[in-house]
């Protein structure tokens, strides 16, 4: 039994006394046979089986560096632990030692939304869920959880919300990036009910695409390197953005809020101008659309830092920060344990002094609201 290491706070914390959110840390699964219990009964052997549940996964793998300047645990016997399986080691050797109060837990699992077999992703998010809130979240109020759903099965996705919806400590409803279509599609509109329901933000990470039944991860077909795909990943968001705007959906949900994990920002400028233009000559196709693109973009969608594009002058990052409304749209994000492209704390030295509170700290509590504030519930 996991036992925290910090006294359990009573009431909202003191918004005023944070140092850092970070909303992307990815929380390791070491021990399937730990989620197995979790899981409907008929399921847990392809859950605990050695190596996890198979899973289908692109064929992409890094080369070089791992984890970059990660703390490591000690090795053990001769094997080296994940620097993120234990809640203990990241709480007191990354969030403790570099100024981080909250971390928000988005799982490893990045291709959930493109496996085939429906009733196993569908049962794993059940499982992941509720291995995460009573080995991470119930026992430190340092973590928050998001509520993991395979959208391939939107009425599974919808009762996985609303088990968890209610919840002080799952603070957003998570998502893969890839999928096997786009998501402004109808199908998908009643996870967006129940996430606007339950005032829960929707977030997309990227990390799946070419996998199981998704397209390849460019619209030319399939990457040759880790290299060239990683590079491509900002492409899917692309689509996604454009889709959601186009179908309505924001019309429809007009307090749903999505935010776009490891994609970088300065692609964003170039994405409202040219759907801007290209509104105003065809917006006949669709009356629904009011406003132009770019002001549904500003209000809804929400960025963060992990990796930040290195810009050749610090004067451009300033533009584009400018550009995008980053004093409003901009979360801190350090991808733990994946620092392979380098400290997270380092990409944000050229943010303007200005801007840093509200990067760091305040727009992600404008984002998730008090229940980031909120002391988790007790198993």
């Amino acid at each position: 039994m996991v036992v925290p290491t910090t006294a359990r706070p009573a009431t909202l914390r003191d918004a005023t006394r944070l140092r850092a959110i970070d909303v992307d840390l990815h929380h390791q699964i070491s021990d399937w046979g730990a989620v197995a219990p979790y899981v409907p009964r008929g399921l847990r052997w392809r859950i605990s089986r050695k190596g996890g549940p198979p899973l289908a996964r692109h064929g992409f793998k890094k080369v070089g560096v791992g984890f970059g300047d990660v703390p490591m645990p000690p090795a053990n016997g001769g094997s080296q632990p994940h620097p993120a399986a234990d809640p203990v080691w990241v709480k007191e050797q990354y969030l403790d030692k570099r100024g981080v109060d909250l971390a928000i837990l988005t799982t490893q699992l990045l291709s959930l939304s493109v496996q085939p077999y429906v009733d196993l992703a569908a049962a794993i998010a059940r499982g992941v869920n509720d291995w995460t809130l009573e080995t991470w979240v119930r026992p430190f109020d340092c973590f928050k959880g998001s509520i993991l759903v395979a959208p391939q099965d939107p009425e599974q996705a919808v009762a996985e919300i609303e088990r968890h919806g209610e919840d002080p400590g799952m603070v957003q409803v998570l998502m893969g990036s890839a999928g096997e279509a786009p998501l402004g599609r109808r199908a998908f509109h009643p996870i967006y009910a129940a996430c606007v329901r339950y005032d829960l933000p929707l977030a997309l990470h990227i990390g799946g695409e070419g996998a199981g039944n998704s397209s390849p991860a460019t619209p030319v077909g399939h990457p040759s390197t880790y290299f060239e795909w990683y590079g491509s990943l900002p492409q899917s968001y692309m689509a996604h953005i454009m889709s959601m705007v186009t179908e309505g959906v924001f019309e429809k949900f007009p307090t749903l809020k999505v935010v776009l994990y490891e994609g970088g920002i300065f692609w964003l400028p170039h994405v409202m101008w040219r759907f801007d233009k290209n509104w105003k000559a065809q917006r006949s196709e669709a009356p629904w659309v009011k406003d132009p693109p770019s002001q549904y973009i500003l209000r809804h969608f929400y960025s963060t830092t992990y990796p930040l594009e290195a810009a050749p002058d610090p004067k451009y990052l300033h533009q584009t920060l400018e550009m995008i409304q980053a004093e409003r749209t901009l979360m801190f994000s350090s991808n733990y344990p994946n620092w392979e492209y380098g400290d997270p704390f380092a990409m944000i030295e050229d943010v303007p002094e200005a801007l840093r509170r509200r990067v760091m700290v305040e727009n992600a509590l404008a984002v998730y609201g008090e229940r980031l504030l909120a002391p988790n519930r007790r198993g």
